[in-house]
Order: structure tokens, then sequence, then C-alpha cells
């Protein structure tokens, strides 16, 4: 299959960077000079200001829906053609999680997911210094995906590698495409790829430039955030949890740094003649001037008595201090705040905002942050079918590169998030004993409902503890 040459597919994913992730990437990381780039004209992180404080909200949206995502391990099952848990490649696989510390990996692809709108998995491997193959997160603003007819068919992969010049980048492009792995080495600079240069200078990096992969496998995932990109709508990029917030969030900066502004101009000031001040140090040995200088310490905690004469000019010092309007910038904050959080798909309430006195059962919290709910089930439809394709393809690799390990070829892999709505004992006991009552449910769907997170062979086994325990108080 012929894919994209590493310039086009290098020129496709700068092209995406100046017009979407730049913007969003500045207001995640926090950068001040990349805030300043990607502003609009005449806004305020362009406008000249003695102090600009940038409020982290994005990176707070970023976390929180990693959090949602992952907060929780997902349940990664093996099963064979006819559904059936397979054990030794189960244990396998339980094994290679804890090897690359898979739940802590996908948080953190989560976040940059959530920041960015894209984000990818990719698998590599090292059969003389590893046990099991690795999986590594790949920055959405370092690939680009090539999808035909709607599937994808190739991922390109731009990974600097450090070079002595402080002008020219060394970097490789990795085409991840079925059943083989890519690699082009490339001399450019932080803005162009440059030029290719020859396969054995890849060679002498230890870097194989085509790869086989066994059986046709795509080692490599495109995980969207969420569809569409309003941006660019026909596209298959995903889009960001912070889109169309941008000005907002520059409104909150805005806002923010007015209420420091206030703080540092609502200190006490003393209003005093010249003669009162303290002269300076070169005024007191004798420096030629004319005019003496004077200063002044704002912080100065001790005053010392003044020995002059108040019956010509009464009282001349006087007091200043300015009001600090911080109730009306916290209401203006809080509302900003409010939506974007709402913007971004989640409910104000995740935030802990507007919760003062509220202790609610599972059902009102449901109600309370279903909008935080839905945008997460929305995000677990993304990631749970890349997830499974992935670690599929993982484990035959492994079957091939580690035959003796327990995985097996015929194998697929299922992956079932936590549920995301919080119920509360209370209310699952009442719910479970009105349909016990109206003899509307069996024993088995009660396990399953108090316990959603089970294998059925868990659930099979409780079932049956139930049963006889029941069986044994009855006789």
């Amino acid at each position: 299959m012929e894919t994209l040459s590493g310039e086009k597919a290098w020129k496709q994913l700068q092209s995406h960077n100046r017009a979407y992730y730049q913007m969003f990437s500045a207001v995640y990381s926090g950068n001040p000079r990349d805030l300043k780039t990607t502003a609009r004209n005449r806004s305020f992180w362009r406008r000249p200001s003695k102090q600009k404080i940038h409020v982290p909200i994005a990176a707070d949206i970023a976390a929180t829906s990693s959090d949602l995502l992952f907060g929780e391990e997902p349940q990664i099952d093996a099963v064979d053609e006819q559904e059936m848990p397979v054990e030794t490649v189960q244990r396998r696989l339980e094994e290679i999680s804890r090897h690359t510390n898979l739940h802590a990996l996908l948080c953190e692809a989560a976040e940059s997911c959530s920041a960015l709108g894209d984000v990818y998995l990719k698998v590599m491997w090292d059969v003389t210094a590893s046990s099991c193959p690795q999986i590594r997160v790949v920055q959405g603003d370092s690939a680009y995906p090539e999808y035909r007819l709607g599937m994808l068919r190739a991922i390109h992969i731009f990974t600097e590698i450090e070079t002595d010049s402080e002008t020219e980048v060394l970097r490789t492009h990795e085409t991840y495409m079925p059943g083989a792995i890519l690699t082009e080495l490339y001399l450019g600079s932080d803005e162009s790829l440059g030029l290719k240069l020859e396969d054995e200078r890849l060679q002498e990096m230890g870097i194989t430039p085509a790869c086989p992969v066994p059986d046709g496998l795509m080692l490599a995932a495109h995980i969207p955030n969420i569809r569409p990109n309003r941006m660019f709508r026909g596209s298959y990029m995903g889009r960001s949890d912070f889109d169309n917030l941008r000005d907002l969030m520059d409104a909150l900066d805005e806002t923010y740094s007015s209420w420091i502004r206030d703080i540092r101009l609502g200190k006490a000031r003393l209003l005093v003649p010249a003669e009162y001040l303290r002269r300076t140090g070169e005024d007191l040995f004798g420096n030629g001037r004319a005019v003496p200088t004077f200063e002044f310490d704002e912080d100065v905690e001790t005053l010392v008595a003044l020995d002059v004469d108040t019956d010509r000019g009464g009282n001349t010092i006087t007091p200043s201090q300015f009001a600090i309007r911080a109730d009306d910038h916290a209401k203006t904050c809080q509302d900003i705040v409010t939506k974007i959080v709402s913007g971004a798909g989640y409910a104000p309430q995740t935030f802990g905002i507007n919760i003062e006195g509220m202790a609610q059962s599972g059902t009102a919290l449901r109600i309370r942050e279903k909008k935080s709910f839905s945008t997460t089930g929305k995000k677990q439809a993304y990631w749970q079918d890349s997830l499974e394709t992935l670690i599929t393809a993982l484990i035959h690799l492994d079957a091939s590169l580690y035959p003796d390990k327990g995985s097996e070829p015929g194998v697929h892999i299922h992956v079932r998030f936590p549920t995301i709505y919080t119920s509360d004992l209370p209310t699952m006991a009442s719910a479970l004993s009105m349909l016990t009552n109206a003899q509307a449910m069996s024993t088995e769907v009660k396990v399953q409902m108090l316990h959603p997170d089970w294998t059925q062979d868990q659930v099979a086994c409780e079932v049956r503890r139930v049963l006889d325990e029941y069986r044994n108080g009855m006789g």
C-alpha cells in the first residue's frame, strides 16, 4: 500500500499545528510567549501590561478528563473466538500491563488527548533488552494519521533526536502501517523537515529502515478526543476540549490579572512632601547635583517620628488606600469558569462549582453531573475501539517474538470501562428490593447491577454462593 511521503505528511502536520494545536497547547502549558504568539490581535495577551497572570483552567479540564476516563483502571480481558476467557494469555497480559505501567500511560495519553484533540499509541520492542513489547505515547502534534475510506491506513510519527547543533534538528519519520514499520532520517530545522539522509545513518543508530510486522498487524493507534472537529468538519482529526474557548480563557486571565492589580494598587500609601522622604546615599555624601533625590520604601512597616512644624501647613501627611473589588472580580471569574467548563462538555459541579452544602444521593448526583458523564461516555467509545485493536495486535506480536511466555495468536481483547454513574448503596438497595418484590429480576441480574465491573465468571460464582446460602437458610 502506498502512503504519503515524509515531506507531504510533515506539511500536513505543520498545517494542522498552526491552525489548531498551537493555540490550545499554549493555554494548556501556560507559556507566556506561546500565549502571546497565539492570541488574537488586540486581545489581552497581545496588549502591553505590567503584569499578566494565566489561570490554569485548561490544564484542570485536561486532568479532570483523564480522571473521568482512567481514574479507575479499565478491565482488559483476553478471550478466544468463542468469547471464552484464556487464562494463560490473561496472565501474560497482566504481566505486560505491569511491566509497561499501562494504566499510568493511559492517564498520560488521555490528558494530552483532551488538550490537543488527538493522541497516538505505538508498540515498540527490543527482544535483547525487554521481556515484552512496550507501549509508548505519541503526542498529537508529533504525528499525522492517514485514513482511506474511513479506515486508518497509516500513522506518520516524527521524533526529534538530540544533536549538538543549535540550528539543525535530526529527526526520524516512522510510518506505521499494516505489516510494516518504515523509518527515515531527516536533517532539518525546527520548522523544516529538511534533507533525507541515507539509510546507513539509521543502521549506525541501531534502527532498521524497513521492519516487517507479522500477520499484517498495525502496531499504532490514533485516538481522537471526540468528533467532529468543528474547524475541520470533514477530517478525521479529533476535537480539543478547549475548542472555541480560547477567547473565554483569555478573558479569565484578564479578569484575574485585574484582580491582582487591584490588590497591588490597594496597598496603603502615605502622600507626603518630598522633604519628608529619605535622601539617597549619594546626596548625603555629595554628588555635585543641584537637585537632591529621595527614595521611599513602599513595604516599610516602622514609621519614625518627624520633627516638623505642623502649624505651617497642618497635617501634610495624607493616607491613601484604594478599595479592592474582590467580590466583583470573584463573581466574574466564577461566571467565566462556569461557561468554560460547560463549553468543554462538563458539569460545573464536577469542578467543585456550586456544591456548597450539597450531600446528595447517587440519583441526584447522576442528574447533576449528567453532562460530564455523557461527555466521558462519548470519549470511551473512541478509546475502547482503539485499545482493543492495539492490544490485540500487541498480544499477537508477543506470541511471535516471545513464543513461550503465554500469548497466543488466535486471541482478541475486550476492554471494559468501569461504570461512570456513581450510585450510593441505599439507592441501589432500594431499587433492588423493589424489583425483587415485583419478581422482575433474577439473582444473576441483581449481582450484575451491584457489581457492574465483574466478569461473567465472577458473577456466576457469586450467584452460586447466594443461592447456596438461601437454600441453607430455608432448610
